[in-house]
């Protein structure tokens, strides 16, 4: 209800408001509500008047108020005393979904953004109906009607609300026509849409349903690859949908093919640092060339492999550069390129900013970053500081992003590196009852209680190990590796096992050091076979810088001392040996993969040697083949292991392995050695 009418010469007056209060006030604060109406003490006001009709369309249109009244309590020939009395509309204490099962309207709540004590405004009610009919149409109902029930619940000034949905029948696209195409064929315009399918027995991975929003991105995603094929014209006429049974429906897309254009003359403006020959060979868009923007746009600046032209700018510095392709059409079907460049004065890294780490000392990130205070930008370095971060294995790769916040007006660029660390310790503790195992010739040697436990810390500090305050429950944060093991399986197999790595050690270079011993034994529960083995080793690795900084150089001495009786397999017609192998292991690897997990290009290739000293040549007359053979074990062992990541498609990798092992004697003499051989499978 207003109280204010159009103002006449005869009855119409200015006065002073002199008193204002609000009446009917429940849970907004009544001075908000004054603040709103734009009224205040000692203004002037017409009575009747604008001024009073403006205040209640000012609270109207605040959406808050099922009625606005304003009352004058009192009123003389120079001041006025108003009240302003609203009735607000009613809360919402909570709201129900019919006609849908509990997973749908928990993912429906969730979507329509409702919030309990909050007013319920028809606008409200209007976009809750629209996100139900918009979230079922995605699920395939494309009929799905929603009406909304409005009533009063039991506490004051509250209502319930309640959505019924009838979904209908699900609907189907049953076929998907097109006009307008001359050179190009339906099913291949049908393979470009990506989301939109038509419903066939044999299609498991994509549904037919139709989706107006995915089909949309469909529709700009068939116009692009028209484009890529040369047809620069390309666009959608109109498109049209119709159902021909409850379950059914058809689209038609019209579309407008044009002709094909080709490039005809590249033309570089703005290029003072490089020629535009050499450019023009890293572009790889010759005269002739059909017309393809996105070709255009990777080899300018979208190229994943960094030959493009960007990469030529950015790798040196020049990170402000920017390259604006200018078409020009030629007659009917030929275009001319005007590549205009904005090469920008270089950057310098200024700053290094790390934010995220919680574990990990900055130190750790420091030392794995290409990108150097100093040293000019680089986004080829850039990438690799990435790649680098990622294989410490403390992050989650998909969160983990580099933002270059450059300042042009000074030339500098600060280092950004946004991380969000992951679990990447290890904790597993097994334990059951098992069957007999038994060997080769059927004796037992294990069974009863199985257990397995161990501990594997990959991000540890032995440095803060006397720190208190860094045992949270463990000191971490240096990139150390500690792992403890056990495994048990009752009285007839024990392993035990402790290593220790640190990936720089001594804190200045990539030089590795690691330790490891382990001891395990085998023993019959009802023979006198019995197996142990007593093993260490000391391992030392290095970055190498040639042929590439990818590679990676690992030394490793090991020495392992087996105790053998009645091991016949392993033995032949001994009754027991004591083996000693003392051994050197040479390894070199490149990895490039572009992450630890999931890796989707890139490759790793391992190959090394393992060799023991030769003691048939060594001791010559004082080795005996029958005697030494055993006790002191000689071989060399090669390996080879490679494998390949190659992106087929979106996130489908196909990825190739290969193994090849050799296991080799110096002396034809000394027959091949029973221990550290190969197994496949």
């Amino acid at each position: 209800m207003v109280c204010a009418q159009e103002p006449s010469p005869a009855t119409a007056r200015v006065v002073e408001i002199a008193g204002l209060r609000v009446e009917g006030a429940q849970y907004l604060d009544p001075q908000a509500i004054l603040i709103a109406s734009g009224l205040y003490l000692s203004q002037k006001v017409r009575v009747p008047g604008d001024e009073l009709a403006q205040a209640v369309q000012k609270l109207w249109k605040q959406g808050l108020f099922g009625d606005v009244q304003i009352l004058a309590d009192s009123l003389t020939e120079t001041k006025v005393w108003l009240t302003l009395r609203v009735e607000e509309r009613p809360r919402l204490s909570r709201f129900t979904i019919r006609g849908v099962n509990k997973t749908q309207s928990k993912e429906i709540s969730e979507k329509i953004g409702l919030v309990k004590g909050t007013i319920f405004t028809e606008s409200q009610r209007l976009q809750a109906q629209r996100v139900i009919r918009n979230y079922l149409q995605s699920k395939g109902y494309y009929q799905a009607s929603v009406a909304t029930q409005v009533e009063p619940d039991s506490a004051p000034n509250t209502i319930r609300v309640l959505f019924v949905v009838k979904r209908g029948r699900r609907v189907k696209i049953d076929q998907i026509t097109f006009g307008g195409l001359a050179e190009n064929s339906a099913q291949w315009a049908k393979r470009q849409l990506k989301e939109t399918k038509e419903k066939r027995f044999y299609r498991i991975w994509k549904r037919s349903r139709f989706q107006r929003a995915e089909f949309e991105k469909d529709l700009e995603k068939l116009v692009a690859a028209l484009r890529n094929r040369g047809y620069r014209d390309a666009r959608v006429l109109r498109d049209s949908v119709w159902q021909v049974s409850p379950t059914r429906l058809r689209l038609h897309i019209e579309l407008y093919e044009g002709r094909r254009y080709y490039y005809r003359n590249i033309r570089w403006e703005g290029n003072t640092l490089h020629d535009s020959v050499t450019l023009s060979r890293i572009l790889g868009i010759k005269r002739g060339d059909l017309y393809n923007p996105s070709l255009l746009e990777r080899r300018l600046q979208m190229d994943p492999n960094g030959n493009d032209i960007a990469s030529l700018y950015l790798d040196d510095g020049y990170l402000f550069f920017r390259a604006e392709p200018v078409e020009h059409i030629v007659g009917e079907d030929s275009i001319d390129l005007e590549i205009r460049l904005f090469e920008g004065p270089q950057a310098t890294v200024r700053r290094i900013l790390i934010e995220g780490n919680d574990r990990t000392r900055d130190r750790v990130i420091l030392r794995e970053i290409r990108t150097l205070p100093g040293e000019k930008f680089s986004r080829s370095a850039l990438i690799r500081s990435q790649r680098e971060l990622l294989a410490l294995g403390y992050f989650d790769q998909e969160k983990t992003t580099i933002v270059p916040l450059p300042e042009p007006s000074e030339g500098v660029v600060d280092m950004k590196y946004v991380m969000e660390e992951r679990p990447s310790d290890q904790v597993f503790l097994q334990g059951g009852w098992g069957g007999r195992i038994r060997d080769v010739y059927g004796n037992p040697i294990g069974g009863g209680l199985i257990l397995s436990a161990g501990l594997r810390f990959n991000n540890f500090s032995f440095s803060r190990i006397p720190n208190r305050r860094a045992w949270r429950p463990l000191p971490t944060g240096d990139g150390q590796q500690l792992g403890l093991q056990i495994q048990l399986n009752g009285r007839g197999f024990q392993n035990y096992a402790v290593n220790f790595l640190d990936p720089w050690f001594g804190g200045r270079k990539p030089n590795s050091l690691g330790f490891s011993a382990y001891y395990s034994v085998q023993r019959a529960l009802f023979s006198d076979y019995y197996l142990s083995i007593l093993g260490t080793s000391l391992d030392l690795g290095r970055r190498l810088r040639f042929p590439d900084d990818f590679f990676r150089a690992y030394t490793s001495v090991s020495y392992r001392y087996y105790t053998a009786k009645n091991a016949f397999s392993l033995l032949g017609d001994r009754a027991s040996a004591f083996v000693n192998i003392l051994s050197l292991k040479q390894a070199f690897e490149r990895s490039s993969m572009d992450a630890p997990i999931y890796p989707r290009s890139g490759s790793s290739v391992l190959l090394s040697v393992e060799a023991t000293p030769p003691w048939s040549y060594l001791l010559r007359n004082r080795y005996e083949v029958g005697r030494d053979a055993l006790r002191l074990l000689e071989f060399h062992k090669w390996r080879l292991d490679a494998q390949f990541y190659v992106r087929v498609a979106g996130n489908m990798v196909f990825a190739p392995r290969f193994r090849l092992g050799l296991l080799g004697r110096y002396n034809p003499q000394v027959p091949f050695s029973p221990f550290e051989r190969f197994f496949l499978g």
